[in-house]
């Protein structure tokens, strides 16, 4: 899941990996920013957040079978330098680390609060841009098969998080083409977060300055959702603003709406 920052990202990958949990699926929900994901507690969810060292720790004793660096200091140097010598490792490990935990096979559904739209496009694409560098050896045989698992419309899959406002949705628009055009990822859903209501009937006859308001609001709302729609390619899912006492809460409310608007078929 990825989206423009502040549209609720984390909130809707949250809310997703909450539903799978309630619904029997071993489910793991994985934070990329270094924050702990807000969500409610279930015995089917485990999430945790994801930092470079540990992933390069576990690169390390899975693959390389060297004596492993033990000190986080050193082990930390040691990546500045191989990241300025070839970039593409930092992102190479961060894509790593979730397509190991899908093919271990621990988890039903693995879901990722990915990077924000500015970062996920050449992050998503970097298994292909390093195996047109290594033709041969480990690294080559490692970005194929990760590169097959990108690419597998039944595995792997971009959700885009937006809110229907235009600077969103024109960036919506642009992240869905170049995660397809670049990464061969699939991008077949758009979740439309914080949609506006529509006002009452007969409203406008009460708070007439308030309806407008909200009137208006809604207006441009459909307006970007029709655009979306239009095109995308993809299906959209809205999400009308959710409310709760803390985050938890509200993650709670949107896997709720999400559980009883769409059901199994989500």
């Amino acid at each position: 899941m990825t989206g423009k920052g502040g549209v609720g990202k984390s909130t809707v990958a949250a809310a997703v990996a909450t539903l799978a949990a309630r619904r029997g699926k071993r489910t793991l929900l994985v934070s990329m920013d270094g924050k702990d994901p807000a969500c409610p507690s279930h015995p089917n969810l485990t999430s945790s957040v994801y930092r470079t060292e540990e992933a390069l720790r576990e690169y390390i004793r899975l693959y390389v079978r060297i004596p492993l660096v033990s000190r986080v200091g050193v082990l930390a140097q040691t990546l500045d330098f191989v990241a300025d010598a070839a970039p593409g490792v930092k992102e190479i490990l961060a894509v790593g680390k979730v397509c190991y935990e899908v093919r271990a096979n621990h988890f039903d559904l693995v879901v990722v609060d990915a990077e924000s739209s500015g970062h996920i496009a050449s992050q998503l694409a970097t298994p292909r841009t390093i195996r047109s560098l290594a033709q041969v050896g480990m690294l080559r045989e490692q970005t194929d098969w990760m590169i097959e698992m990108l690419s597998d419309r039944d595995v792997t899959a971009a959700l885009i998080v937006t809110t229907p406002e235009e600077s969103p949705v024109d960036e919506t628009l642009e992240l869905a083409e170049r995660i397809r055009s670049e990464s061969q990822v699939d991008v077949p859903l758009v979740v439309v977060n914080r949609m506006p209501p529509s006002p009452p009937h007969g409203a406008e006859s009460i708070a007439p300055r308030i309806t407008a308001t909200l009137t208006a609001r809604h207006v441009v709302a459909t307006t970007q959702v029709a655009r979306l729609a239009e095109v995308a390619s993809a299906e959209l899912v809205l999400v009308p603003r959710a409310s709760g006492a803390d985050e938890v809460g509200v993650v709670d409310a949107v896997a709720g709406f999400l559980d009883d608007e769409f059901g199994e078929s989500l």
